[in-house]
């Protein structure tokens, strides 16, 4: 079945939207990172990570904010952040930080949303390389 125009239209602004905003926040998130942030620094001790650790999450959340702002990467963007999300969530988790734990489970429901709308490059390799 298909969409009727508008329905359409509005499917691929809500799309671009979603990942313009998505992209904004790990801009941000991964900026704060790669330049060492005190608030981060501190947190990632708290947790026990080694400090250059604070410069990879930071980078792969910018690179990643980077991707989905270009269709052909947004599905690979997105499956990457939603890995970052997830163990954001599990190291809140682990250390009872339970007030924490929704926030990035909602980012990577998002992401997931950009994933499925952009799935076709990540389809077409999956497909490539799985053809015997």
């Amino acid at each position: 079945m298909e969409l009727p125009r508008s329905a359409f239209i509005w499917k691929i602004v809500g799309v671009w939207a979603l990942a313009v905003i998505l992209a904004a926040f790990f801009f941000v998130a991964g900026g704060l990172k790669l330049r060492g942030a005190p608030s981060q620094v501190d947190n990632f001790a708290h947790w026990g990570y080694a400090a250059w650790f604070l410069y990879v999450v930071g980078a792969v959340e910018t690179a990643g904010a980077m991707g989905l702002l270009v269709p052909r990467l947004a599905g690979f963007a997105a499956m990457l952040l939603g890995g970052t999300m997830l163990g954001a969530s599990l190291t809140h988790l682990v250390h009872h930080e339970m007030k924490a734990v929704p926030i990035p489970l909602v980012i990577l429901g998002l992401l997931a949303v950009v994933g499925y709308a952009r799935r076709g490059p990540v389809l077409a390799l999956y497909e490539r390389l799985t053809d015997s």
